[in-house]
């Protein structure tokens, strides 16, 4: 993590002279920092975290394209208050949407939208309806012929099957001696690897956000409504079924991501029932009928997916996720694998429910 004194001089990249800095948020990847300028506007600042992003320029203009595109439709739509709904990206001194500094690292700055809050996995269902439907919304507005030519920034981010190999690759080398200890986290993965294909071929390749979790959706603090959908350095071609897959996966378990007892994990039906109500309310105008049947299997992948890059990253030495304990990427593990089995018990009724959720004319 970047200390504040660090960023405050990355926010005079952008003009911002900052009379007070802290952190924001409490994100796996990216530094993140709360700017008050000196005439009481407040701004995000992040840094990219160029382990992550090895082509951040490339992250940045798709962002920018992507926020750029969301605010011409909403705009034509009269939607009002499009600071808030889709925050521009800041100019940096030599114009383009980003700044570089001095050692390279490539950072944004967005307004801060006022009066807002990022919806939460632990709010009501009438929250969790709106921020997947905000989450759907987003799909469906990028679905148009103007939409933006975005670059692939993280070739591979959702292919499964290149998961499973890298994750046996960090095993066999074994780099931090830890393959012992999730030995039965990895045979659990194996007996899953089927899960590498499920979704290859057939489906339209869409623009979607890649990381539709609920707290990157902001809400209004006052009405509930949905603003923004935010953090978009994973915005790129893949397909509908991987958001609403991580949309479930986030949103709809029962217990923390990184529980340490994986005995408390489980499925609550009733905020799945919110969560797939409100995405297919918003992508299911443009989802094709492969589509739709596909969304159920999307959370099956998706999750095993993310199963598999915490025990890598685990074995691996925790070098990808921000870790705060001993063991942390492991219990990440464990409770993505509980949440799998979960999911797996029931899921022909998620698919009937899912169903439910189209209208009936749908051809």
């Amino acid at each position: 993590m970047k200390e504040p004194a660090f960023a405050a001089t990355a926010a005079r990249l952008f003009g911002l002279e900052a009379a007070e800095i802290g952190t924001l948020g409490a994100g796996h990847i990216n530094d993140t920092f709360l700017v008050a300028a000196g005439d009481g506007r407040r701004f995000v600042l992040q840094r990219l975290n160029p382990r992550v992003f090895p082509d951040p320029h490339a992250v940045l203009a798709n962002s920018a394209a992507v926020s750029a595109h969301l605010r011409a439709r909403l705009a034509a739509a009269g939607v009002p208050d499009l600071d808030r709904r889709a925050p521009a990206p800041v100019a940096g001194s030599d114009g383009r949407p980003w700044a570089v500094d001095a050692e390279g690292d490539c950072w944004r700055a967005y307004r801060y939208v006022e009066g807002a809050r990022p919806a939460s996995a632990g709010g009501s269902l009438a929250e969790a309806y709106a921020a997947a439907r905000a989450l759907g919304t987003f799909v469906a507005l990028l679905a148009d012929d103007a939409a933006p030519g975005l670059r692939e920034t993280l070739p591979g981010f959702h292919d499964t099957a290149a998961r499973f190999r890298q994750l046996e690759s960090v095993v066999a080398t074994d780099p931090a001696g830890r393959a012992g200890e999730a030995s039965r986290e990895l045979d659990a993965l194996r007996a899953r690897r089927g899960y590498a294909t499920l979704l290859a071929g057939g489906l339209p390749a869409r623009i979607v956000h890649n990381d539709a979790k609920l707290d990157n959706v902001l809400l209004d603090a006052v009405s509930g409504e949905a603003l923004a959908v935010i953090d978009l350095d994973t915005v790129m071609p893949g397909l509908a079924a991987w958001d609403f897959g991580d949309l479930v996966r986030s949103g709809a378990a029962v217990a923390a991501e990184d529980d340490p007892d994986p005995s408390h994990v489980g499925l609550d039906l009733g905020r799945f029932d919110a969560l797939a109500g409100g995405w297919i309310a918003g992508a299911g105008p443009v989802l094709t009928a492969d589509e739709a049947a596909s969304l159920v299997t999307g959370a099956l992948v998706i999750t095993c997916e993310q199963a598999v890059r915490f025990a890598t990253d685990f074995v691996a030495g925790d070098v990808y996720y921000k870790v705060a304990r001993p063991n942390h990427n492991l219990d990440r593990a464990r409770t993505q694998l509980a949440l799998l089995a979960a999911l797996e018990r029931v899921q022909d009724e998620l698919r009937r429910r899912c169903t439910a959720c189209f209208p009936e004319t749908r051809s």
